[in-house]
C-alpha cells in the first residue's frame, strides 16, 4: 500500500444543498470513501474587489487515481464560474484507514 496513492480533495460551494448533492453523487459512484461538510466564512478577491460569503467546504477522502473523475463530477454539478477543486496527496496515514478507503471506493 503506497500512502501517496491517497488524497484529500477539497471544494467549496454556496449552499448546504449543493454540498450534499455533490457529496451524495460522489459517494454513490464510490469515488470517495468519506466526505465531510463544514460551514465556513470566505474572504477573497473577485472582479476587482474583496468579497465575503458564507460557504460550505467539502473534504473528500479518496484514492489519488479518482481525482480526474471527481473533478469532472464537481465541475458538472458546481454553480461557480471558477470552482475551487484542490487535490492534496497524503504523506502519511494509518494503514487501517487507507485499507478502509480501498474497501469503500472502486
Amino acid at each position: 500500500m503506497n500512502k501517496t496513492d491517497y488524497c484529500i480533495v477539497t471544494t467549496t460551494v454556496d449552499t448546504e444543498k449543493s454540498a450534499k448533492e455533490i457529496a451524495r453523487t460522489l459517494l454513490e459512484a464510490r469515488l470517495a470513501a468519506c466526505i465531510q461538510i463544514f460551514p465556513i466564512e470566505s474572504l477573497y478577491h473577485w472582479e476587482g474587489a474583496v468579497a465575503e460569503s458564507r460557504e460550505f467546504l467539502l473534504q473528500m477522502k479518496t484514492r489519488s487515481g479518482h481525482f480526474p473523475a471527481i473533478q469532472e463530477q464537481i465541475e458538472q454539478l458546481h454553480s461557480y464560474d471558477i470552482p475551487e477543486i484542490i487535490m492534496t496527496p497524503l504523506l502519511d496515514a494509518n494503514e487501517a484507514y487507507l485499507a478502509w478507503i480501498d474497501e469503500e471506493t472502486l
